[in-house]
């Protein structure tokens, strides 16, 4: 009885959406960072996802949640969130998705213009589909499962199958980058902070209607870059947690996605301030034209934002989702002003394949990373 009530609500959404489909997808958003006019760049190149339910482990051994949780996931290469894309702005991506899961499994890249570009069409267990897009518009974009042509996309987006896919601008500025994705777990296993989950938890539909999530990762684990808060009285959060390193006074740019799929995101960073390059103008010669040096950007859920700054001086700056019940449930990282930063520290997962590179996967970072060397210094961009 539920199900066939859940059903008919989907399907009433749906008919909705494709009544008023001329008037909502005529034109595509305005939300486009370093939105300017390119030239095809003759570059294609390519990317393979292989959708799979695993256990994944989501939080670590604190004493928020005693022992960790570990949670049945559904994931692209086998993380969450899947391995972050990187192409140029007039380049050709090729993609390929291999489903060696149980369940049908689909890819919805919002960098894509068009069905036959942003959709792979539902692929059943043991099959695989090829499609291909253009970098039309630069900017951050998320990409997530489908589903079955949308029936159960809720529980595949809150199991972990999403990710990020950047198209560089042809005139954007050298900065190092970092990719960051914020999302939720509704865990049927979970009883809450400050208690023992018992096994490894699966998808919870009464939490997620409730909008009521038990954990918010960042680049797959709740605190996966925080390794404790608190001076006077310390809490420890993850002592395996490595923080983000950048040098005093560069130019930091950071791809904020959010798949949600419920709640949005208001980005901040502690003790600094941003620039967010959402935006453009008719001439197409401007970052962006929303206000500069914000304190908190909302990034809603369904999206990515390319958000700059630059940390003034050294010590530890926190960025986090200034909702603070998110805070506690984990939407929180760590940054490192330093004179020993890097151009190749990138954390695990934030690696973004840089402007002119070769480069197309997060999977590739160590091969980048060979290429590169100890370089000093923070930018991360080749080719610029």
């Amino acid at each position: 009885m539920k199900q066939t009530i859940l059903a008919g609500m989907c399907a009433s959404i749906l008919i909705t959406g494709f009544a008023f489909y001329p008037f909502l997808v005529g034109n595509p958003q305005n939300a486009k960072a370093f939105n300017t006019e390119f030239e095809p760049t003759g570059v294609t190149k390519h990317v393979t996802f292989i959708a799979n339910e695993v256990p994944v482990q989501v939080a670590p051994d604190n004493a928020l949640h005693p022992g960790g949780v570990m949670y049945n996931a559904y994931t692209f290469n086998g993380t969450i969130p899947g391995p972050t894309v990187g192409i140029d702005q007039g380049d050709n991506l090729t993609i390929t998705l291999v489903n060696e899961g149980k369940l049908i499994h689909s890819m919805d890249f919002h960098a894509g213009l068009g069905p036959s570009k942003a959709l792979s069409g539902s692929v059943q267990p043991g099959e695989s589909a090829d499609w291909s897009l253009q970098g039309v518009n630069g900017g951050s974009w998320l990409y997530h499962c489908g589903a079955d042509g949308l029936n159960g996309v809720w529980e595949h987006i809150a199991n972990g199958m999403y990710g990020t896919i950047v198209v560089h601008p042809q005139n954007e500025e050298p900065a190092k980058e970092f990719s960051v994705v914020f999302s939720e777990i509704y865990n049927a296993a979970d009883p809450g902070v400050f208690n023992e989950v018992n096994g490894t938890g699966s998808f919870d539909i009464g939490k997620f209607l409730n909008q009521n999530p038990d954990l918010i990762l960042t680049n797959g684990m709740s605190f996966k870059y925080v390794p404790s808060i608190g001076t006077v009285s310390k809490l420890d959060l993850n002592p395996n947690a490595t923080v983000f390193q950048v040098q005093p006074g560069e130019l930091t740019r950071w791809f904020v996605t959010n798949p949600g799929p419920n709640d949005g995101v208001a980005f901040h960073f502690i003790s600094g301030q941003q620039d967010v390059r959402d935006g453009f103008n008719a001439e197409g010669n401007s970052y962006g034209v929303v206000s500069m040096n914000d304190e908190a950007w909302w990034v809603p859920p369904g999206s990515s934002s390319v958000i700059e700054t630059i940390f003034p001086e050294e010590g530890i700056y926190v960025a986090v989702d200034h909702n603070m019940a998110d805070v506690v449930k984990g939407a929180a990282f760590a940054i490192l002003a330093t004179p020993n930063a890097t151009a190749t520290d990138h954390p695990e997962g934030s690696w973004v394949p840089p402007l002119g590179s070769e480069f197309s996967g997060g999977s590739q970072q160590a091969q980048w990373v060979s290429e590169m060397g100890s370089e000093g210094g923070g930018t991360n961009q080749t080719g610029a």
